[in-house]
């Protein structure tokens, strides 16, 4: 074996104690001609650990949390193969090895190829190998020497396991759902269906004690993952008839185990063994935690944003910025069709998920009142967000359901069609008896709730919508134009608006108007209203853009002169906030929600259907430099009080409100 193509893998889990008395007896060796490196699993005693490393000049890779055997190898094994070695030897902390081990692990090794698997001597006995057995909960070890034929129904113990650098590149490591239990099992068939050949030592032996690691665990809880873990390795890795088995077992097991518990036997133990299939039918590998499970229906940020979308966007944002949420919470988001490529998506605090539909057409309707409630069914989920004011009725579990009061407009709208109108009379109505809480997003729009819904007060909670960050002030605008940004219901008076534009236009001969998202009238009128004022105009006075980028529209707010959002009827209305946040000048419906936000600091219009009344509103807040310069003050107040932090916060308050009943 060639000079430095040796490495050791040592990870540690909270048993820095027994991995430095190994490394005491590494010291010791014959053959020094080898490195070690160390992996640690996020553990309490690192220090101590690495105390002894930095003094012994050792390699110690902080994988900063408990990935499990797999995960918390393979970055050492990345590291080791990356920097020159051939072969790599996996031994577990808890070992110890006689002076001749690294002299007798060459010799063992220079004849052979692959994965070779060493014997541990575990209380006077030695195990040469493990035995692939199916649909058993529990791997049996070997204990006499392996002929050539039982190699191929045998596997190399994980707690002393050599990896050449050909096998690892054909495998590409150990599989890392496991965490602990069956991976040494499951990488063994791995390498045989990548080609690689798997063979097995009688020398060097290993003196080996029961898994500290595994102690760590805990009993009942080793007895989940095994559980888990051999349903999952079965039906991963067995046979056809294998795989058809694992569900007969699992329900065997299910009710073995709730005869059990009705009887009172070992109830903590059958307890974590009902667990363990459970989190086998659910698909939950990896660490079980304790955490809160939240679910979070996603399908609105797939696409091209709006209300929902952009409200989704901004809460998920400030989550991955709160680390006080990563130990007490998992947040599991749900997709129609594809898993954006947003940033802050590939944060680990989110499990993300695609549901799959059996057609080629990816449709709403399926997806949102089918599959995705019967996916939920197994999620094991402690409160589930449908931010789509609709409860699917096959849903069973705890809701949060945000609403606003127009959608009960929407329900009895001419302008919608039937099969929306049909939607929303069912599914919201569901909601609004089985939800267990409902989400408004303003007091306002709460009123309007219980009113129109009949909902008790108790059972709606308000959540105001915010904004980012405010710019400096700047009473002097760039830009020549006042904005329009939203999709244009009837309500939100744009054609009004576009009256009141033309009326004043004369007036402010460089004005101009910028409208951005698309013409919800019925029939379509923005582009004719459009098209007829800048032709009277004999120049492009108002630009229309069905969407534009956040980004794009951030640099838009902040050099309008003024946005204009003059609707009769909203829950919350977010975009003359997000303009005052930027410098914009908000002109508004005079009503309830208005002053809610703003108090008296905007521009309101006392009568939304006259174009004239809003055109008398345009040139006050074109003209009226005080009344400019008394909003420009009051704003850093008005936006402190909705910022994202604090609707998560309350989002939150909201989720733990559900769970504690």
């Amino acid at each position: 074996m060639k000079s430095g193509s040796l490495a050791l893998v040592i990870l540690n889990f909270n048993v820095a104690e027994n991995a430095i008395r190994l490394l005491e007896s590494l010291k010791i060796q014959t053959d020094k001609d080898f490195s070690i490196v160390i992996a640690d699993n996020g553990s309490t005693d690192v220090n101590l650990l690495e105390k002894y490393a930095v003094r012994e000049g050792i390699k110690l890779i902080r994988n900063g949390a408990n990935l499990g055997y797999g995960a918390g190898n393979n970055a050492a094994l990345n590291y080791v193969f990356g920097n020159g070695a051939e072969w790599a030897f996996i031994i577990n902390p808890d070992t110890l090895v006689s002076q001749d081990f690294i002299e007798k692990l060459k010799k063992a090794l220079s004849l052979r190829s692959g994965i070779v698997g060493l014997p541990l001597n575990e209380g006077g006995r030695t195990a040469y190998a493990g035995r692939l057995d199916w649909l058993k909960t529990n791997l049996e070890h070997v204990y006499e020497p392996l002929r050539a034929d039982d190699f191929e129904v045998c596997y190399p113990i994980g707690g002393a396991l050599a990896i050449s650098r050909s096998a690892f590149e054909k495998t590409g490591g150990f599989d890392e759902e496991y965490l602990i239990y069956f991976e040494d099992a499951d990488f063994a068939i791995k390498a045989r269906e990548a080609g690689v050949k798997v063979e097995f030592a009688l020398q060097p032996i290993i003196q080996h004690s029961v898994s500290q690691s595994a102690k760590k665990v805990g009993s009942p809880l080793i007895l989940r993952y095994h559980f888990r873990n051999s349903l999952h390795f079965n039906h991963k890795r067995g046979s056809g008839l294998v795989r058809f088995l694992v569900w007969l077992w699992s329900l065997y097991i299910l009710c073995k185990q709730q005869i059990k518990l009705g009887l009172g036997k070992n109830p903590v133990e059958s307890s974590n063994i009902k667990s363990g299939v459970m989190d086998f039918y659910n698909g939950r590998m990896g660490l079980i935690t304790n955490r809160k499970k939240i679910g979070i229906e996603c399908e609105q940020i797939e696409g091209e944003m709006w209300g929902i979308g952009r409200i989704l966007t901004n809460l998920l944002e400030n989550i991955t910025s709160r680390p006080e949420l990563r130990n007490e919470y998992e947040f599991h988001l749900y997709f129609k069709e594809k898993i954006p490529d947003f940033e802050y998506l590939k944060d680990p605090i989110f499990r993300k998920e695609i549901i799959s539909q059996p057609f080629w057409h990816k449709s709403f309707v399926l997806y949102y009142y089918v599959f995705l409630p019967m996916r939920l069914w197994r999620a094991g989920l402690d409160v589930m967000y449908f931010p789509n004011y609709m409860l699917p009725i096959i849903f069973s579990g705890k809701s949060l359901l945000l609403l606003t009061d127009d959608v009960y407009h929407e329900m009895r709208s001419p302008n919608q069609r039937f099969h929306h109108r049909l939607a929303y009379w069912v599914f919201t109505t569901w909601g609004v008896w089985f939800a267990a809480r409902i989400l408004a997003i303003s007091k306002a729009s709460k009123r309007e709730l219980v009113r129109l819904f009949g909902i008790k007060p108790e059972r709606i909670l308000v959540d105001h919508l915010a904004v980012g960050p405010y710019c400096k002030p700047e009473i002097n605008k760039n830009g020549d134009y006042i904005l329009f940004a939203g999709q244009s219901f009837p309500r939100r008076h744009l054609a009004e608006t576009m009256r009141a534009f033309e009326i004043i236009g004369p007036e402010f001969p460089r004005l101009r108007m910028i409208i951005i998202g698309p013409d919800k009238y019925k029939p379509p009128q923005i582009e004719k209203i459009k098209d007829e004022i800048n032709r009277k105009f004999k120049e492009e006075r108002i630009r229309h853009y069905l969407w534009v980028k956040d980004t794009e529209l951030t640099n838009l707010f902040s050099h309008a002169l003024a946005t204009v959002y003059v609707s009769s009827r909203e829950a919350f209305g977010l975009p003359p906030l997000e303009a005052l946040a930027q410098g914009s000048m908000p002109i508004i419906a005079d009503n309830a929600l208005g002053h809610e936000i703003f108090g008296d600091n905007a521009f309101f219009v006392s009568a939304p259907y006259s174009a004239v009344k809003i055109a008398d509103v345009l040139r006050d807040s074109l003209t009226n430099k005080t009344k400019r310069e008394k909003i420009l003050s009051a704003r850093p107040v008005i936006v402190a009080n909705f910022t994202w932090r604090r609707h998560a916060d309350r989002f939150m308050e909201a989720v733990n409100l559900i769970i504690n009943g």
